[in-house]
C-alpha cells in the first residue's frame, strides 16, 4: 500500500483552492489525513447521540425497539458511513456521488423527516468534527480544511434537495445552537439508542479491557447539556485529561505520521467487511423491515 506523511498532504491542501477544490479537500483532510477507523468512529457516535437528542429524531429511528439502530446497531453505523466515505471518495455531483444520495433519499422517503431536522444532521457532520475536537483544546483542521468540508456538506445537502440552507459555516453554527435550544429534550427513545450507539463504539474501538468504560470515554466528547439529556457520566478530571492529551498527541504528530494514499472510509467500513455491494444493497430495506412486522 502507497503511504504518504501527514506533511505531504498538507502541502497538497495548501497548493489547492478551497472553493474550487473543496471535493478534494474535503476527500483530503477528512479521509486521506483524519481518516483512521477509530476517530471516524468516534466521532461519528457523537455526532449521532447529538441527533436522537432529538425526540422525533428518536422516535423514527428507534420504532418501539424494531429500528436497525438498536437491532443491528455495528452494521447500520457501518452502513452510514460508507454512503460518507462514497460521497467523499466520489464528491457529491459525480455519477456515484448521486447515486448515493438518490439512494439516501429513497431511504428518507419512508419516514417523516423535517426538513430542520434533516439540516441539524447537515450541521454535526459539517461542524462537529473540528467543533468536539476544539472543545478539547486541539482541532487537526485548519481553515482552509473546514471551508472545503463545509461547501462539500452543503452541496450534499443541495443534492437532498433541503430547503433553507445556511449559506455559510457560520450561519450554520448559529442556526444549529438555536436548533437545540428548541428541540433537545430526554426521551427514553432517545437514550435506548445512546446505550446501543455507546456499545457498539466500545466493540469497534476499544480493547476488551477498556470496555467497560466506553461510556466515560465518549462522554468526555459530548457537551454538557448532551451529557444531561442522556443521562451519560460526568467525566473525572483523569479521564478529561488522558482525553485531551491523546488528542494533542495525535494533532501534533499528524504530519509525521505515514497514511495510506488510497484510504477510503467506503472500503473500509463497507467492502472489507460486506463485499462489494450496489447502492441499494446499503442500508435501510423496507421489505426486511416490514418482515419483522
Amino acid at each position: 500500500m502507497n503511504r504518504v506523511s501527514g506533511r505531504r498532504v498538507r502541502q497538497q491542501i495548501r497548493a489547492l483552492d478551497p472553493t474550487v477544490d473543496a471535493d478534494e479537500i474535503a476527500r483530503l483532510s477528512v479521509v486521506t489525513l483524519n481518516g483512521k477507523n477509530r476517530v471516524v468512529y468516534a466521532l461519528f457516535t457523537v455526532a449521532f447521540i447529538k441527533q436522537v437528542a432529538v425526540p422525533n429524531m428518536a422516535r423514527i429511528l428507534y420504532r418501539r425497539g424494531t429500528g436497525d439502530i438498536v437491532r443491528e446497531t455495528l452494521q447500520r453505523n457501518d452502513d452510514t458511513i460508507v454512503f460518507f466515505g462514497q460521497l467523499l471518495d466520489h464528491g457529491p455531483n459525480s455519477p456515484t456521488g448521486r447515486e448515493w444520495i438518490d439512494r439516501l433519499n429513497r431511504i428518507h422517503a419512508n419516514f417523516p423527516i423535517r426538513n430542520k431536522d434533516s439540516l441539524y444532521t447537515l450541521s454535526t457532520l459539517a461542524l462537529d468534527p473540528h467543533d468536539l475536537t476544539l472543545a478539547l483544546g486541539h482541532s487537526p483542521f485548519g481553515p482552509a480544511e473546514l471551508q472545503s468540508q463545509w461547501l462539500f456538506w452543503r452541496k450534499v445537502a443541495v443534492r437532498q434537495h433541503l430547503e433553507g440552507i445556511p449559506e455559510t459555516r457560520a450561519e450554520l453554527s448559529a442556526w444549529a445552537e438555536l436548533y437545540e435550544e428548541a428541540e433537545y429534550a430526554a426521551s427514553e427513545d432517545g437514550r435506548h439508542i445512546t446505550a446501543a450507539l455507546i456499545r457498539a463504539f466500545g466493540q469497534r474501538c476499544l480493547p476488551a479491557p477498556l470496555r467497560r468504560w466506553d461510556a466515560q470515554i465518549i462522554a468526555v466528547f459530548c457537551p454538557p447539556r448532551l451529557r444531561e439529556i442522556h443521562g451519560l457520566p460526568s467525566p473525572g478530571p483523569v479521564m478529561r485529561a488522558v482525553a485531551r492529551g491523546a488528542l494533542a498527541a495525535y494533532v501534533h504528530t499528524l504530519p509525521m505520521h505515514l497514511l495510506p494514499l488510497n484510504r477510503s472510509l467506503a472500503i473500509d467500513f463497507g467492502d472489507n467487511r460486506y463485499g462489494a455491494r450496489m447502492p441499494d444493497e446499503v442500508g435501510y430495506q423496507r421489505a426486511k423491515a416490514a418482515g419483522r412486522g
